[in-house]
């Protein structure tokens, strides 16, 4: 009987061990899931966003301060053609001379006239700044195209405003040299 017992125990052994291999025990599969997959493939493509249609009411605000500084950078345009004139003819005369008390008054209201294209371009930059946080808090496409007109006519005026004060400094520099 011990001869028999002693091949019985590594059959029986042999057959619990692969028992435990068989594929029908409930293992997870190896294969990669579809979460696996995904990942491997990166992030998912972003669908485009519709472009936005600015807000005609600050749109409409915008073209009032555009005009506005059109006007002034009109008025600023005629005014340093005469300053330009009198900074011309003041240009070798000693100061306290009318030549130069001339030019000095002429440069003093073409100040003026920076002034308002100055003041204009502080209205946008504030409508800027308004639009800026708007957009920032809602992040619709409407409020980002809105903002983007009022930043495009924000960097136009701070343009016409910068070189108009650079005419003002080479004028200065002109009547005083």
């Amino acid at each position: 009987m011990r001869c028999v017992s002693s091949v019985r125990l590594p059959t029986l052994l042999l057959v619990l061990a692969c028992a435990g291999c068989s594929g029908g025990g409930g293992f997870p599969s190896l294969a990669q899931r579809p979460a696996e997959i995904a990942f491997a493939a990166g992030p998912p493509p972003v669908a485009p966003v519709a472009p936005g249609v600015a807000d005609p009411a600050v749109l409409r605000t915008m073209a009032a301060l555009c005009t506005a500084a059109a006007h002034a950078h009109q008025g600023f345009a005629r005014g340093a053609q005469s300053a330009a004139h009198l900074a011309n003819a003041a240009k070798a005369q000693p100061i306290g001379s009318e030549a130069w008390a001339a030019a000095t008054t002429a440069l003093g209201a073409l100040d003026s006239a920076h002034g308002e294209s100055s003041l204009v371009l502080a209205n946008l930059d504030a409508l800027q700044a308004h639009t800026a946080l708007g957009a920032a808090a809602s992040n619709d496409p409407s409020d980002q195209a809105t903002f983007a007109a009022v930043s495009e006519a924000d960097r136009a005026v701070a343009a016409i405003v910068r070189d108009e004060g650079a005419q003002i400094a080479a004028l200065h520099a002109q009547a005083l040299d």
